[in-house]
């Protein structure tokens, strides 16, 4: 049964320019990988550690990747050993949501940083709230940071919302490409169900349809490959384009 459809619409060849932050390591420490952002800092209160927040690009309305290093608040050392918690959450005032989130509860070994995810539903001033167990002296705490949470700045539609037939409510967002090329491309999305405006399950159990077209040609494109789930409510597949110029990818759930 066919319970949702909508269009994402890009620009093929287009990029996003990013600022690049270049952290100098110290007491041998791995140093944090050029192609990051920092994004910001908070303590985490009770823990005696501080987390330090990247991300490959500025944190858009859609899917991102996090990554957290965290130290210890008083001599600034390098805390590698530990368990992460994260969650997301947007005050309106008169209403407060959360956001599709995923957490690695513990540290990558190659790069040292703890590795989350972050679905925002929307642009606006969003909380980024950290719990983190202290390996080091056995603490836990909690910390926030306030960030302003941007809009897309190529064409991509990279997030949406839509209602099934049964009134039940998802958000889809893309997860790749991000820089379209001529060619194939792998296309990637997620799909999360809103239980609540705080709990927002993935979706492993769909049949998902994508139809690319061009409208100013009039014509769509050959050798496309449906997404199918990988785990985690990420539906993974290949998307071709043609041409240069603009296409819609109309997704079908």
């Amino acid at each position: 049964m066919v319970v949702a459809a909508f269009m994402l619409v890009f620009a093929a060849c287009t990029k996003e320019e990013t600022k690049k932050v270049v952290e100098t390591p110290t007491n041998n420490e791995v140093p944090i990988p050029t192609n990051l952002v920092k994004v910001g800092e908070t303590y985490i209160l009770g823990s005696k550690a501080k987390a330090v927040i990247y991300s490959e690009k500025t944190l858009f309305a859609g899917y991102n990747k996090i990554y957290i290093a965290m130290y210890d608040s008083a001599d600034n050392s390098r805390l590698t050993d530990g368990h992460l918690g994260f969650e997301t959450l947007m005050d309106m005032g008169s209403m407060k949501h959360s956001s599709p989130f995923e957490v690695n509860e513990d540290i990558d070994s190659v790069t040292q940083l703890w590795q989350v995810a972050a679905v925002f539903s929307m642009a606006g001033m969003w909380n980024l709230n950290f719990s983190f167990h202290n390996h080091k002296n056995d603490l836990e705490g909690e910390g926030t940071l306030a960030t302003n949470i941007v809009n897309p700045s190529s064409p991509l539609v990279k997030v949406f919302t839509v209602t099934a037939d049964d009134s039940a409510i998802f958000i889809v967002s893309l997860v790749k490409p991000m820089s379209p090329k001529i060619g194939l491309n792998d296309f990637e999305i997620t799909i999360h169900k809103r239980l609540s405006m705080m709990e927002f399950p993935a979706v492993e159990d769909y049949a998902v349809q994508i139809e690319p077209t061009m409208p100013s040609m009039g014509h769509g494109s050959p050798n496309n490959v449906n997404p199918v789930h990988i785990g985690n409510g990420h539906y993974k597949g290949v998307v071709n384009f043609t041409m240069s110029g603009l296409w819609r990818v109309s997704i079908t759930l």
